[in-house]
């Protein structure tokens, strides 16, 4: 009777609209909407009315993926055998090497030592000024909107205002192909 048309799949996604409308079921103004991922439907909706279990349930998302290792480890543990290796070639060198690093290294750590010994006592001024609070994890904001499967009495209430909808639509074609009626008196 009717071309293929898109069947409604009851799988609604929540967003927020930038204009107040009435709600589809209390007429309340709200700026919520719930609309199918094709846009095939759309409706305003009171937020209560989302966490009503008689009108949708929420669908849970779903647990992302545990990422797998990155294989470094391996890459690290190659480079270092080649350099120790090389180190076994070349004794005389390595030692040469070992001096020069330790002459610098007692240099460093002492100049190290008399800028921590600042730092620490800068430290505690602020620590005893401003004690730290525990710090709460806040768990991560999904971006990801909500997705609601509607009850099944409200998805078929939505199924037949769109199934009214083609039917008026069709019905308007049907009639724009009929002739019209004759606007002239017959004699």
């Amino acid at each position: 009777m009717s071309n293929k048309t898109e069947q409604l799949i009851n799988l609604y996604t929540h967003r927020i609209a930038t204009t107040d409308k009435p709600c589809f079921i209390c007429n309340k103004y709200t700026s919520s909407v719930l609309r199918t991922d094709n846009g095939l439907d759309w409706f305003y909706t009171c937020e209560s009315h989302l966490s009503d279990r008689g009108f949708a349930t929420p669908i849970p998302e779903p647990e992302p993926e545990p990422k797998l290792p990155v294989v470094q480890s391996t890459r690290v543990s190659i480079s270092q055998k080649d350099d120790s290796s090389k180190s076994k070639s070349d004794p005389d060198i390595n030692q040469e090497k070992d001096k020069s690093n330790d002459s610098t290294k007692v240099e460093s750590k002492q100049q190290e030592g008399s800028e921590d010994n600042v730092k620490e006592q800068t430290e505690d001024k602020q620590q005893v000024a401003t004690p730290k609070s525990p710090e709460k994890p806040q768990p991560p904001k999904s971006t990801k909107p909500k997705q609601y499967k509607l009850h099944s009495n409200i998805f078929y209430l939505r199924e037949d205002k769109l199934n009214k909808k083609r039917q008026k639509e069709e019905a308007q074609k049907i009639l724009s192909k009929l002739p019209n009626v004759p606007k002239n008196s017959l004699q």
